[in-house]
Parts: structure tokens; sequence; C-alpha cells
């Protein structure tokens, strides 16, 4: 069964915040969705700090050489099979809760196409 939501993060030379932003993710009370990280080649452990973790929601991508920010994230887009889509960028973090107030409000007004913050 495919996930609700697809959560995309591009990664580069991050490892002293990946793991706080990896568990933002999982962490969320919304619990139906991918984790795709996209490492782009990083060379200070970013991808040995995500492979760590342990949960089947996660996928991790490597590339071999650097391929910039935009490459990622749309190699990411390619594979992912949410009905929505979350960009999380390695650096940051998402707050407890965003998933499922952005899900929900998202589900109650279809007519709005795309959410950038916490709706009140």
């Amino acid at each position: 069964m495919m996930p609700r939501v697809s959560v995309v993060m591009p990664s580069y030379n991050h490892a002293p915040f990946v793991r706080k932003a990896v568990e933002s993710v999982l962490t969320q009370s919304f619990a139906d969705l991918e984790l795709l990280v996209n490492d782009d080649a990083s060379t200070d452990g970013t991808p040995d700090i995500v492979s760590a973790v342990r949960d089947p929601r996660l996928t991790l991508h490597v590339f071999n050489v650097n391929n910039g920010a935009s490459a990622s994230v749309n190699h990411a887009l390619e594979r992912a099979q949410g009905d929505y889509i979350a960009i999380l960028n390695s650096d940051d973090f998402f707050l407890p809760g965003k998933l499922d107030l952005q899900v929900r409000y998202l589900d109650e007004n279809p007519s709005v196409g795309a959410v950038f913050g916490l709706p009140h």
C-alpha cells in the first residue's frame, strides 16, 4: 500500500544536523509516510548517520558524484509514491504534528493545492 505522504530530503554534508532532521520526520504523529533521503555525495559521513537509522519507511540513495540540490530533489520526486509531497532539507526539522495538521487541512480543503506552513 502506498503512503499518504512522501517526505523528500536532499542531503549534502549535514552530519551535525541530519539525524535530528530524519527523526523529526519518523516521529511525526502522522505515520503513513515514506522518507526518501538523497545524499549528494557527502564527504562528512552523512550517509552513515542516515543508514544507521532503522525504519522501514526510510530509503537512502547516495549519489557517487555531487549533482546539486535540484537534481537530488528531482530524483527523489521520481521515486515518491505518496499522495502528498513534503520537502525537508537535511539541516532543518519538522515540528511535532506538522504533517498531521497539513494532511488534515489538505484533505478538508480539496481546492487548496499546497501548504507551506502550519495552517491555523
